[in-house]
């Protein structure tokens, strides 16, 4: 069958689970009728769960790569694409009878294969070693190290330690990559997949591993530093002044990207061009296990996130982090995508609008044999060009370090990445169009952006001073929050004031406390603040104060630099509040109160009376959600309506408690305006309104005033998601 797509932004993932029962039951019959249930679906590809923690499954090698040989025959022949899938390394080691527990109920665990408790806790001989010599060595004790990481959860971004239960292997231990690479061999001899992703690619050890032979000779060789003994090992780890462990963390961020390299030479040896997804769950808030998602970047296919979270309650932070896959991918010409685990049919609906509205493919799983998916690929098939390879457009993009996150400090998590995510959500939530932009990026693609906002960025390069000046000098508008630039990534103390005046600014930064109340005044507008904290006072000189403290204190000043202008605010406005995921537990669930008011009232305050020009706005309820695009000359508009997904107190959640608006029965919503800003070459020629809750196409009334397109959405047309296609003269996109 013809399941040809023109676009990579055209296809639709689905995930085909399999275990013992398909491995040893399975008919050639079964194995097609699954193809069929997902050709049936709308799926273009699909990807393979099962037998994850494949080196567990060494034994099963054989059948396991027949089956995938099995499945692939059977998709093919209706035009899905598969694509493999493990965890690369991670095995489960039984250690106690707790352990032992824990295993047997993980779903990690397939107990239908024969002997397979045995077989999982066995020492084999692959790749000319035991298997157990492949093992991360966990630096502070010198032994194999369990598989296990530091996490963080809550609305503070508090450290949780988490585990698998087992092991993990060195990526720099040759026969590891021997026995693994014979195994990823034969199932492409005998498969013909269509694509690969090698997942879990990170150093565990609760962040000591690894610390091998091979990786100590190999960081010598690289770095010329010595990792310590185990009985020297707590005055080097996360010791952020210590240039060796800075060049530990380092070597190993290289060290994974280095594996996907050394993986890729490997498939072009064997004349072998897999399709290469790669996702991450959480990339803003920390990398404590140097995960290759980021360092081999330029390798992947699809970039996506993992959204491990009750889709409900975690919506918000799903969606800073979509922020930032998106910019990844388009820096990479790839499709952006987000991986939700619904568990009802109103989760799946929600799910899916989310990601088309933040500019992604789509894809869920854990549901695949009770609920289904086709009416919104359906729905996607039918919109092809509205969906197709998006251009965002923004008000503001936020500048990402990832040398901030990575090398300043134990608690990096909470001192900055938790205001940098804070003032992302309430951007998110006060209706301003976010993008990212990097450290890597050209003066060219910054000026891309009228706005960039810098909130607790402290380790900047020499480079990056010199491209945020240049931006400020061409025109851009350059908002500094809290603590800045204070340390290069030599980890070299520079002083505020050193990386303010690299940036032209004039206004001067001293030390002094400050804790209460602020007024900004702003080209005209004012807004008093119920808390300001602060560790600098300001001397303009020749700036002008913006931020004032009850007792004439200046907080924040702006300054106009050639074409551009800088605004320095280095203090924290309100609490820096966070909306975190909240992850699903085996029965209820602990969720936080709304963040909304908080972040409304201060991150987002602050960011809309800063941010000149706003190109789209909505005269619904403050909680429907809207994105804008540019789709081969269209202007497309996502809305989704998030009201009452976030509970008003503390409580105990569900992940099967209903998204009301995502049901069948939803009650619609009431007529409201929305307001495009459109450059004045653009002529509108029609608009046309979409959604999977009616069928066809809906004509609103709309009309032009000056730059300004006012479109009236009529009431009860949609209740949880809207597609607006404003369709301009000049282009002739819709044969």
């Amino acid at each position: 069958m013809n399941n040809f797509l023109s676009t990579p932004w055209e296809e639709r993932f689905g995930w085909f689970w399999y275990g013992a029962d398909v491995i040893y039951n399975w008919e050639e019959k079964d194995f097609l009728n699954a193809a069929k249930n997902f050709y049936d679906a709308g799926n273009t590809t699909a990807i393979l769960f099962g037998t994850h923690f494949r080196f567990s499954y060494w034994a099963y090698w054989n059948e396991i790569e027949d089956t995938i040989a099995k499945i692939t025959k059977a998709f093919h022949a209706y035009g899905i694409k598969v694509i493999e899938h493990h965890s690369t390394h991670l095995t489960y080691r039984i250690d106690s009878d707790v352990n032992k527990k824990s295993y047997l109920s993980s779903s990690f665990a397939d107990n239908g294969f024969k002997d397979f408790l045995e077989t999982s806790q066995a020492n084999p001989i692959l790749g000319g070693a035991h298997m157990d010599d492949f093992g991360q060595i966990d630096g502070s004790t010198g032994k194999i190290g369990l598989s296990s990481y530091i996490h963080t959860e809550g609305k503070d971004v508090h450290w949780v330690f988490k585990h698998y239960g087992g092991n993990a292997h060195c990526f720099n231990h040759p026969s590891f990559f021997k026995a693994y690479t014979e195994h990823l061999e034969r199932i492409i001899q005998k498969a013909n997949i269509d694509g690969i992703m090698n997942d879990d690619v990170q150093w565990f050890g609760g962040g000591n591993s690894c610390s091998c032979h091979y990786c100590r000779e190999l960081f010598y060789q690289e770095t010329g530093y010595h990792l310590p003994k185990p009985e020297n090992w707590p005055s080097f780890y996360e010791n952020y002044d210590d240039p060796a462990y800075i060049a530990w963390k380092r070597f190993k961020k290289k060290s994974s990207g280095d594996f996907h390299r050394k993986l890729d030479a490997f498939y072009k040896e064997l004349d072998f061009h897999p399709l290469r997804p790669a996702y991450c769950a959480e990339v803003l808030p920390f990398d404590t296990t140097c995960y290759g998602f980021e360092s081999a970047s330029e390798l992947w296919d699809y970039i996506f996130q993992e959204c491990c979270g009750i889709i409900k309650y975690s919506y918000l932070c799903f969606a800073i982090e979509a922020v930032h896959r998106f910019a990844l991918a388009k820096r990479k010409g790839v499709p952006s995508m987000a991986l939700f685990y619904p568990a009802t049919q109103d989760s799946t609906y929600a799910a899916w609008a989310l990601s088309r509205s933040w500019g992604q493919l789509y894809t869920g799983t854990m549901h695949s044999n009770t609920l289904s998916d086709k009416p919104y690929r359906t729905f996607e098939k039918q919109h092809t060009a509205l969906y197709n390879n998006p251009e965002k457009i923004s008000d503001l993009a936020f500048y990402f370090s990832e040398m901030t996150r990575d090398y300043t400090s134990p608690n990096a998590p909470q001192k900055y990445m938790k205001p940098f995510m804070s003032y992302m959500e309430a951007a998110y939530v006060s209706g301003l169009l976010s993008d990212m932009v990097f450290p890597s990026d050209t003066i060219e693609e910054l000026c891309k952006h009228q706005v960039i906002v810098v909130p607790s960025i402290i380790m900047v390069g020499d480079d990056e001073l010199e491209n945020l000046a240049q931006y400020v000098r061409r025109g851009g508008k350059l908002i500094i929050i809290g603590e800045f630039g204070t340390k290069k990534p030599d980890i070299q103390i520079r002083t505020a004031n050193e990386a303010v005046s690299a940036l032209g600014v004039s206004a001067r930064i001293g030390k002094e406390m400050y804790n209460g109340t602020a007024q900004i005044n702003y080209h005209g507008e004012s807004y008093n603040f119920n808390k300001v904290t602060s560790n600098a006072s300001i001397t303009p000189n020749g700036a002008e104060p913006i931020l004032v403290g009850e007792n004439g204190e200046i907080l924040g000043v702006t300054e106009k630099i050639e074409q551009g202008e800088v605004i320095l605010l280095p203090c924290d406005i309100g609490d820096n509040d966070f909306q975190p995921a909240i992850w699903p537990q085996a029965k209820e669930t602990d969720a936080c109160a709304s963040m909304l008011p908080s972040l409304r009232e201060n991150g987002g305050k602050l960011l809309s009376l800063l941010v000149d020009y706003k190109h789209l706005s909505i005269g619904a309820d403050k909680d429907v959600m809207g994105t804008l695009y540019r789709v081969k000359g269209d202007y497309v508009v996502h809305l989704v309506n998030t009201k009452d997904m976030l509970p008003e107190e503390d409580c105990k959640v569900l992940k099967t408690d209903k998204i009301e608006q995502f049901t069948e029965d939803a009650e619609k919503l009431g007529a409201f305006p929305v307001t495009i800003n459109l450059p004045k070459e653009n002529e509108v020629k029609e608009v046309e309104l979409y959604s999977p809750e009616f069928v066809g196409e809906k004509t609103p009334d709309y009309k032009i005033d000056g730059e300004k397109l006012l479109i009236n959405i009529p009431e009860n047309l949609f209740a949880g998601y809207l597609l607006i296609d404003v369709v301009i003269k000049s282009d002739d996109n819709h044969d």
